[in-house]
């Protein structure tokens, strides 16, 4: 009995070995309350495999990558289609052959997988206004629901305006309005947003802060970023215009993956059923892109799938020219944020008090044109200054040229903004000194 015990053992032993959990490799910047709730659903499905969890920012992301064997990473999951586009250029994002019944090909114009399967949509987020319901109320301004409604001038110092070259989800938040209204009326439209607002520079949850802390009454910020805030009890509501646009965030498979079954079986689980549904988890409260589970939403849950019925977003041109029209912001409004309040600020009180004056409106009208002028014309697809900016973080040649198409951007503004400044004065004579601009507070 005990020889056939003993006998027995080595093949009790392989045996054990042979159950052991394979470990799947994940790359990820999204934060541990999300993974987690991810990483112990999974297991569950999965007793088979674990999750080792390796936490990179999008940025690191590409260079990691690009290493032997890729870092022995299997599955990267996270929001950046910069990131993904780069690497499958690269060769580094092998295909994913899972089945995609139920999940759509585009929400919008925007596309939810890649062409050639190589990455595929996990959730989507939305931009929009967060509110301070109190702060507006006293104020006496009716809360807004559209971008027009940041023109209000008692909003003066009360939005938080994320600047596109400093805040990753900042350069689509810009190009929503360009896309849907047009380059020139856009650009009017965030230099007037701009004169209301406080410019931050930071992290991309700093608008919400600023107004669920009460310090701001409007931040301009991403559905998730505000609902995470909301979450914890804080008072605020958190508005979707109706010009708005929602991005995507990705997962995808290494080209070098020797687990690639393994790592199918974690992406068919992210976007499942089952794991679309724990984005609605108080911890997450994502949006999912599989659009049969908003059936079991949480009450007053928004339906992306609803809400971009109303936008023609193209998010292809606004990924090629994300980073001119971020030089193009900085060297309208975030380096003459100061010039430009002023100008604004002493052109609408020559406006208040010339209404009736039918002479000084050819004056108005010049300086009103001078506040509107753009140096470009919406680039087409071969510009070259566009290919240098889109080019810069890979080349010091294109940096240098993107740079100093900013700097000749920001003296055609700086020219524009004293003359409508001084067109203003001569209307006003002595009453614009006493018209003193805002200093703005620009954060980095």
């Amino acid at each position: 009995m005990l020889r056939r015990l003993f006998a027995s053992l080595p093949l009790l032993l392989l045996g054990s070995v042979q159950a052991a959990p394979e470990t799947l490799n994940l790359m990820t910047s999204y934060p541990q309350a999300v993974v987690a709730q991810f990483e112990a659903a999974f297991e569950r499905a999965h007793p088979e495999l674990r999750l080792n969890i390796l936490w990179r920012m999008p940025n690191d992301a590409r260079d990691y990558l690009m290493q032997p064997e890729q870092g022995g990473v299997d599955v990267l999951w996270m929001p950046s289609q910069r990131t993904f586009r780069a690497l499958k250029a690269a060769g580094a994002l092998g295909p994913i052959g899972i089945e995609r019944s139920g999940l759509p090909k585009q929400i919008g114009q925007t596309a939810l997988a890649d062409p050639d399967g190589y990455y595929l949509a996990s959730e989507i987020a939305g931009y929009g206004l967060l509110l301070n319901p109190a702060r507006l109320a006293a104020l006496g301004v009716t809360e807004p629901r559209g971008w027009d409604d940041l023109h209000d001038p008692r909003l003066a110092g009360e939005v938080v305006l994320p600047i596109p070259s400093g805040v990753g989800y900042a350069p689509m938040l810009v190009d929503l309005l360009l896309q849907s209204r047009g380059w020139a009326a856009g650009w009017a439209s965030w230099r007037a947003i701009a004169v209301n607002s406080r410019l931050v520079g930071t992290r991309g949850n700093f608008a919400s802060e600023e107004v669920v802390s009460g310090r701001a009454a409007v931040g301009l910020t991403m559905d998730f970023f505000a609902t995470a805030s909301l979450a914890e009890g804080a008072e605020g509501r958190f508005v979707y215009p109706a010009e708005d646009a929602f991005n995507p965030a990705h997962i995808a498979i290494t080209a070098a993956t020797p687990r690639r079954a393994a790592a199918e079986a974690f992406v068919t689980f992210v976007l499942s059923a089952e794991g679309q549904r724990l984005l609605f988890h108080p911890s997450i409260r994502k949006l999912p892109i599989r659009p049969a589970v908003y059936a079991e939403a949480p009450a007053g849950y928004a339906n992306p799938f609803e809400l971009a019925a109303r936008s023609a977003y193209d998010e292809g041109l606004g990924l090629a020219r994300r980073e001119l029209v971020s030089e193009l912001f900085d060297a309208a409004i975030t380096r003459l944020h100061r010039e430009l309040q002023e100008a604004h600020r002493l052109l609408a009180e020559a406006q208040r008090r010339h209404a009736d004056d039918p002479g000084a409106e050819p004056l108005l009208a010049r300086a009103r044109s001078a506040l509107d002028a753009l140096p470009l014309d919406a680039p087409a697809d071969d510009d070259a200054t566009l290919r240098a900016c889109a080019t810069r973080h890979d080349s010091p040649e294109a940096e240098t040229q993107c740079a100093a198409a900013g700097a000749r951007w920001q003296a055609f503004f700086a020219a524009r903004y004293s003359e409508a400044s001084a067109i203003a004065r001569g209307l006003l004579g002595d009453a614009a000194m006493g018209l003193n601009s805002a200093t703005p507070e620009v954060r980095r």
